[in-house]
C-alpha cells in the first residue's frame, strides 16, 4: 500500500473517530443526567463500529481512486469532444444572446423569421456596416444564431462578414469556402 493511500486511510479514520467523539459529546451535553458505565460501553462499541465502517469506506474509496479518475478522464474527453464538435468557429460574442432551443430544427428561413424580433438593427444597417469593412456588392444577408449570439451574416465578394445584430459592429470577416 502506498504512503498516500496509508495517509488517506489514517485521515479517514481520524475524521470518523472525531465525528463519533463530537457526536458523543454533543449528545452528552444535551442530556444532563450521568450515563451508567454499561451505556458508556455501548457507546464505545458504536464508536468502534463506526470506525470500522469508515475503514471499509476508505478501502472502497482506494479502489475507486485507482480506477475512477481514468474513467472520469475518458468521460470528460468524450464530453469535451462532443462539445467541441457542437461549437462553431470562430467564437463570436455578440450583444444579443439567443435563448437556447429557440431556433432548433428550423430551416434557415424559419430560423431567420424566429430570430428577427430579437434584432435591434435591420438587414440594411448590417449590410452598410459590412460594406464599410469590406467594399463590394452584397450578395446575401442572413440573420443567424452563431454559438448563441444573434448576428447577421453578410456575403460580400467571397467574404462572409459577421455583424452584431444588436450594435451593428463587425465581429468577424472570413473568406467563404467549403464548410466541414
Amino acid at each position: 500500500m502506498s504512503i498516500a493511500k496509508r495517509l488517506y486511510l489514517v485521515a479517514a479514520l481520524a475524521i470518523a473517530f472525531s465525528a463519533v467523539i463530537l457526536t458523543s459529546h454533543l449528545t452528552s451535553a444535551q442530556d444532563p443526567t450521568p450515563t451508567p458505565a454499561a451505556q458508556t460501553s455501548d457507546e464505545q462499541d458504536d464508536a468502534d463500529d463506526a470506525a470500522e465502517g469508515a475503514t471499509e469506506e476508505a478501502d472502497n474509496d482506494d479502489v475507486q481512486e485507482e480506477s475512477g479518475p481514468q474513467d472520469e478522464a475518458d468521460d470528460a474527453d468524450e464530453a469535451g469532444d462532443q462539445d467541441a464538435d457542437d461549437v462553431q468557429e470562430p467564437q463570436l460574442n455578440g450583444s444579443i444572446a439567443v435563448p437556447q432551443g429557440q431556433d432548433e430544427g428550423l430551416s434557415e428561413a424559419d430560423e431567420a423569421a424566429a430570430l428577427a424580433p430579437l434584432a435591434k438593427i435591420t438587414a440594411d444597417e448590417a449590410s452598410a456596416a459590412a460594406q464599410a469593412e469590406v467594399p463590394g456588392d452584397v450578395q446575401k444577408v442572413e440573420l443567424e444564431n452563431e454559438n448563441g449570439s444573434l448576428v447577421y451574416s453578410v456575403e460580400i465578394g467571397g467574404k462572409d462578414v459577421k455583424v452584431d445584430a444588436g450594435t451593428g459592429a463587425v465581429l468577424h470577416i472570413e473568406s467563404d469556402g467549403p464548410e466541414d
